[in-house]
């Protein structure tokens, strides 16, 4: 997943891997107090997009259905605005 032009969110990936790169910085003493706090702080904003891309992924693969013939048939759909 590439970020979209004058998107200021990361990928999915990027942000997981932000947020791995945080949680080895705080697990391994590396940074002080202060910078702990402050990292923990984005790294749970980033626990939130990263659960806010996945919750939009579950709910465009929830909404294939089945056909007669046994396919899975996408169906349209409007996705709600984050934060609903």
């Amino acid at each position: 997943m590439a970020k979209k032009e004058g998107q200021d969110q990361p990928s999915f990936e990027e942000a997981l891997s932000q947020l791995e790169g945080i949680v080895t910085g705080i697990e391994e003493g590396k940074i002080g107090l202060q910078d702990a706090i402050s990292e923990y702080e984005k790294g749970m904003k980033l626990i939130q997009y990263c659960r806010s891309v996945l919750a939009d992924a579950e709910a465009k693969i929830q909404k294939l259905q089945l056909t007669e013939s046994g396919d899975l048939e996408p169906v349209s759909m409007e996705t709600p605005p984050r934060g609903q």
